[in-house]
């Protein structure tokens, strides 16, 4: 399963909008370093979503409780292991007997499970570990909980009322296959860890919480504008993987990018790499982008095929596969994981699509009707599409 399509698999249907979560509250029982939670308004839907079908937590028989609001969290000790906080009533109320036969049953199945006392409720806690019961009881004790993590004080709003599921980037290697084509999977956890600090999923919708820190992807990319796309009117047959990042402003793109290379500490290396590439060529990339007039950005692959694709912002001349005076541009000028391998181009209408001269010999091109016409950027597989705009980023199946 690819990153994308792991992602949707932990997305969840939309809640009653009418709903109360009190999630807050229930967080309150899940650890700090917790790697992700789902919060929903029913155990049920929250099992169904966040454990596997063989689980043991399935297993069990919730009676009455099936029906109350859960979180299920996910953590790691050593093994990613599940919690279920289970709220089980408010303080004194008739649904402490259900409670106690659920624990009976926990413990039957062999089982971990305690009765904690939340502020406004009752909440039956059940791990397969008995490491996360013990780390959940100390953080009871400190009255510490995942709500203190972090930047995490501006995901609670974004789940609103609705049923959600929420993750910490820099730990996505241990919720996610991590296999996106043929991207390397360094370069792929490294942008995923640094993309933003957490990420909420309702629905078919993601939400990356913006926080000041610059050296954020999606703080950078929440900066720009939706750039119009014209990759559904001219893909390379057979695509694969799409990367898709259409520009809709390319001083206001560049010195985005910029800052955030900046914020990484890799700007420096950035500049170093464009000034060996204008001593090899005797072109400056920043000047060719410019004259270019850059409107989109593409990689692709395919079977066989590996390439890099460049809007600009008119016509072409050109005859067939020719040497590529500018390799090495696009990716040092977008980074990884776009194609160094660029030693020949052709010219098509507006797009220069650049790669081996093999690949480039046999290319072939065709149309997808349902391509976005605007984006912040698109990541499109045959099963999954990732599309990013300035309202949210959305996740569908994809349709070729």
């Amino acid at each position: 399963m690819s990153a994308i399509a792991a992602l949707l698999a932990v997305s969840c249907s939309q809640g009653a909008s009418g709903g109360s979560h009190e999630a807050p509250e229930l967080l309150r029982a899940v650890p700090s370093d917790a790697l992700c939670a789902g919060v929903f308004s029913r155990c049920d839907r929250a099992l169904d979503h966040m454990t596997d079908s063989n689980s043991v937590l399935r297993q069990l028989d919730y009676g009455r409780l099936s029906r109350s609001r859960a979180v299920v969290a996910l953590c790691d000790v050593g093994t990613v292991q599940p919690l279920l906080v289970l709220e089980a009533g408010k303080h004194g109320s008739d649904t402490l007997e259900a409670a106690t036969s659920l624990m009976a049953l926990a413990d039957s199945s062999r089982l971990y499970s305690a009765l904690v006392e939340l502020p406004a409720h009752n909440a039956v806690v059940i791990s397969p570990s008995s490491t996360v019961l013990t780390i959940v009881r100390r953080h009871l004790a400190s009255e510490s909980s995942v709500l203190d993590a972090p930047g995490f004080e501006a995901v609670p709003p974004v789940l609103g009322s609705s049923d959600g599921v929420f993750w910490r980037n820099r730990e996505a290697a241990k919720l996610f296959d991590m296999k996106l084509g043929s991207v390397p999977r360094k370069a792929l956890l490294s942008f995923l860890r640094d993309a933003t600090e957490w990420t909420v999923a309702v629905g078919e919708k993601l939400y990356p919480i913006q926080t000041p820190a610059e050296r954020y992807y999606c703080n950078f990319m929440s900066s720009l504008g939706d750039g119009i796309s014209r990759l559904g009117s001219f893909r390379p047959a057979g695509a694969e993987l799409v990367i898709d990042i259409p520009v809709a402003s390319l001083q206001e793109w560049r010195g985005g990018y910029e800052t955030w290379l900046d914020a990484r500490v890799e700007l420096e290396q950035y500049q170093k790499r464009l000034q060996s590439l204008r001593k090899a060529t005797g072109k400056d990339p920043l000047s060719w982008e410019k004259e270019a007039g850059v409107k989109e950005v593409a990689y692709v692959t395919g079977p066989g095929y590996c390439v890099n694709m460049v809007r600009t912002g008119s016509k072409l001349s050109g005859d067939g596969v020719q040497k590529n005076p500018y390799t090495g541009f696009v990716n040092a000028l977008y980074g990884a994981p776009f194609n160094a391998a660029d030693s020949c181009m052709i010219h098509c209408g507006n797009w220069i699509v650049s790669g081996e001269r093999a690949v480039l010999d046999t290319l072939s091109f065709d149309t997808v009707k349902t391509w976005p016409a605007k984006a912040r950027a698109v990541v499109s597989t045959p099963e999954r599409r990732l599309v990013w705009t300035k309202e949210n980023i959305r996740i569908w199946n994809s349709v070729q």
